[in-house]
């Protein structure tokens, strides 16, 4: 590899750590200590500022290579779906939010909540998965030069 020059794989690990750290190791680590909403806030923030810098990088870095660029371009792109899943994730959040609202019983209010919670986590999670073998086979390629 030459000075400055970065590999077509960066992108591809920079996307992994993500899914591996903000999506594995800290969301168990926040369920099995009992400090969830500190611990996935964190989890959701660097996740953020782990898509932004790619984001970042992808667009405003001029590449040596254009396989270069298009692996950069590829892990943008996985970035995007992912902020996409998080919307879904979101907005099944909000609905269930809103429902619980509506409910006079206190007791089915936080049934509902309970629910909607536990559908919000499903649109994120098959990203990840989908994501986590996307990417392998995306890091396989960036090594081997293609």
């Amino acid at each position: 590899m030459q000075a400055g020059v970065l590999p077509a794989s960066l992108p591809h690990e920079r996307m992994m750590l993500n899914l591996a750290l903000f999506h594995l190791l800290i969301p168990i680590v926040a369920l099995a200590s009992g400090l969830l909403l500190p611990l996935l806030s964190l989890a959701l923030a660097g996740s953020l500022a782990s898509i932004a810098w790619i984001g970042w990088y992808a667009r405003h870095h001029h590449f040596a290579a254009d396989k270069i660029k298009h692996h950069w371009q590829l892990a943008w792109k996985h970035c995007r779906w992912l902020l996409y899943a998080y919307a879904v994730s979101a907005f099944i959040m909000l609905l269930g939010a809103l429902m619980s609202m509506l409910q006079a019983d206190n007791n089915m209010a936080s049934i509902i909540l309970v629910i909607f919670s536990r559908l919000a986590v499903v649109p994120t999670l098959l990203m990840v998965l989908l994501l986590f073998v996307l990417e392998t086979s995306a890091l396989a390629e960036s090594r081997k030069g293609n």
